[in-house]
């Protein structure tokens, strides 16, 4: 399996649904869909297209959820300031 930077593969499937949503795309960003799913192919290591992506989505929920699980919850506690006082002159 290839070496995976979670953070591209997340934003490469972030533009492709961003994609997904333009009505009538032009040649510009028909041409970066391609370019975009080209790129999730390699990553996933799957050569159909909608395979990878469908395996960019798994492996993004897998990573996540595995992830979450490894990651403690922690309470962040507001920083109290105190106001210095006031001095007369």
């Amino acid at each position: 399996m290839p070496l995976i930077n979670y953070v591209v593969l997340s934003a490469l499937v972030a533009e492709l649904d961003a994609l997904a949503d333009v009505g009538a795309p032009d040649a510009a960003v028909r041409r970066r869909r391609e370019d975009a799913l080209y790129t999730v192919c390699v990553y996933t290591g799957v050569r159909d297209p909608l395979q990878a992506l469908a395996r960019a989505r798994r492996l993004l929920a897998r990573h996540s959820a595995s992830h979450t699980a490894a990651t403690p919850a922690v309470r962040v506690q507001p920083a109290v300031v105190t106001p210095e006082p006031v001095v007369a002159a």
